[in-house]
């Protein structure tokens, strides 16, 4: 018998409702072969998924009758009665996967559930089901997609390249990586990425996606949930979520309000912009959470979304307060006292010698500003410095107002613009510096490389030889990263631009370092050439207060 599939789930593929890509079909067939208790899942992907996905499982398998029904929409083995639905452990119950799959590409299944060698398979066709046939098969299911939205131009279209869709892919299986205990092997066009055997630790699969970074376990019972896993220490900040990842009951979910919640435990650890690396784990009764609200459940809701966050937070916090974790330093900084200035809590700012940050910004080329059109405003460079406040606000006055300027942010604007429009030379280093990059980040350089290099920098067997010829920065390993990230997310912004941007905040004077006297007038100098007053990351630079408003606040106008 021939069954056409209703023209209601096209549509639904063709909106992109349930399946939108290859890396959603691996999500759906592995949740499937967790679901049927699998304890070794095979994942391999040929042109990205779009030429063909195969999922292999060990799992319980299906008889003749349960794979003709598998392929219908709407069917499935998940739930036995109406309140499964409010008590959901598996990885979902609607039935619409397979179905949405089978609906826009060339479908195989083949599936035993005995021991005796034997099995059945069936095929499906751009919606049309075949018969079912018989096979030999050990037990479990194979799962085949081949050409992808074949039959749906308009969706194939708008796929990513090749290179994209594989590292989504890549993404998406090492999210199960993390969140099971199973045995997971992953090959891309013939090439074995991955293999996990079913003993690793969750300590041994972060390492083993992130790296060898300096993470601290967390683990704690709070608010009737339980919160595990991995975050990095205060000291080490990134520009961009993508090492924060969250799974609540061993479900990968996309939740900008967990990760706020993480965020929020590191408080001021971290600097405004900087992100941490963090692997968390919530487990939660299944009743007090949907997590259908999403077609393809990557988002979760919660019963009691104040107790979930501030639990979050909490945990965070307790682990960064142990005495085993980095402590980012607090001092105060020096400061002196205008002569004129009422300000009288200031100390005295004392010289600074070879110490200080060096404000002069050669970066061993000539350099000529081009004349620019400034608005008329009071100029910086002469105002009085009063003092620095926290390490990190530089304080003046003039005729007009009082002025804050935030001095990492400024010294950052200043030299983003000098550097961007010098040319690159690259430079050797005396002695390489390994860098551990994590097999996406191994993908972005190879689809990117002489880009790359184009920057300055020499990449190979693990190490960096050379890298771009600019001063005062410390950690080659960390811009190179950086770089790298940088075009994974060229869709949000120019790779170029943000690599310039984050050497002008590596070099940039930080919180807490001493400036002398000097270095803040040229800084404050420098300030009146600019056209754009925010930093490369968008960070305004100077706050001003009217002398005008003041005297209104306090009576005197």
């Amino acid at each position: 018998m021939i069954i056409k599939l209703p023209e209601e789930v096209v549509r639904r593929i063709a909106a992109g409702e349930v399946v939108d890509h290859p890396s959603s079909v691996v999500k759906e067939l592995v949740e499937n072969a967790i679901d049927a208790r699998a304890s070794k899942v095979k994942v391999s992907i040929e042109g990205g998924g779009k030429s063909s996905i195969t999922v292999d499982d060990d799992g319980i398998g299906m008889s003749e009758e349960d794979l003709k029904m598998a392929v219908l929409p709407h069917t499935t083995s998940k739930i036995e009665d109406f309140d499964d639905i409010f008590n959901l452990t598996t990885f979902g119950f609607r039935g619409e996967a397979i179905a949405s799959m089978a609906a826009v590409s060339k479908m195989k299944i083949e599936s035993s559930n005995t021991q005796d060698g034997t099995g059945h398979g069936i095929e499906v066709i751009g919606g049309i089901i075949g018969e079912t046939f018989s096979i030999a098969k050990t037990k479990g299911t194979r799962v085949t997609v081949t050409d992808l939205f074949f039959n749906v131009p308009a969706r194939r279209k708008f796929l990513s390249s090749v290179a994209v869709e594989s590292r989504m892919v890549t993404e998406i299986v090492e999210k199960f990586i993390l969140s099971s205990n199973i045995s997971i092997e992953y090959a891309r066009d013939g090439e074995r990425i991955y293999s996990i055997a079913k003993e690793s630790t969750l300590e041994d699969r972060v390492r083993i996606i992130f790296g060898d970074q300096n993470l601290t376990k967390i683990d704690e019972q709070m608010g009737g949930m339980r919160i595990y896993g991995y975050i990095s220490a205060p000291d080490v900040g990134r520009q961009n979520r993508l090492n924060e990842v969250v799974f609540v009951n061993d479900r990968y979910v996309k939740s900008p309000f967990l990760l706020k919640a993480i965020e929020t435990g590191y408080a001021e650890h971290l600097k405004k912009g900087e992100f941490p690396t963090a692997v968390v784990f919530i487990e939660v009764p299944p009743q007090v959470i949907d997590v259908n609200v999403h077609p393809q459940k990557l988002e979760v809701k919660f019963s009691d979304q104040s107790r979930v966050f501030g639990s979050i937070a909490t945990v965070v916090k307790h682990a960064l307060a142990s005495p085993s974790i980095f402590q980012i330093p607090v001092e105060r900084s020096s400061n002196f006292e205008s002569k004129e200035s009422s300000f009288q809590t200031y100390e005295k700012h004392e010289k600074v010698g070879d110490g200080a940050r060096n404000f002069d910004f050669d970066l061993d080329r000539t350099y000529e500003r081009p004349q620019q059109k400034v608005e008329e405003r009071e100029k910086l460079s002469q105002t009085k410095p009063m003092g620095i406040l926290k390490g990190r606000y530089l304080l003046s006055y003039g005729q007009n107002a009082i002025y804050i300027t935030d001095i990492h942010a400024a010294h950052e604007r200043i030299l983003f613009d000098r550097i961007k429009i010098q040319t690159l030379s690259s430079q050797k280093l005396i002695n390489p510096v390994k860098v551990d990059l994590n097999q996406i980040q191994k993908d972005v350089f190879k689809d990117h490389e002489e880009e790359i290099k184009s920057f300055g920098f020499e990449f190979k067997d693990g190490k960096l030889f050379s890298v771009p010829s600019i001063k005062d920065v410390d950690d080659w390993a960390a811009l190179f990263v950086s770089t790298i990230e940088n075009f994974r997310i060229s869709f949000a912004k120019d790779p170029k631009e943000a690599f310039f941007a984050d050497v002008a905040c590596k070099m940039a004077v930080k919180t807490g370092e001493k400036i002398s006297d000097e270095e803040m007038l040229q800084l404050l100098s420098d300030l009146d050439k600019l056209e754009i007053w925010s930093c490369p990351h968008g960070r305004p630079l100077v706050y001003s207060i009217e002398f005008g408003r003041l005297d209104r606040y306090f009576g005197r106008d």
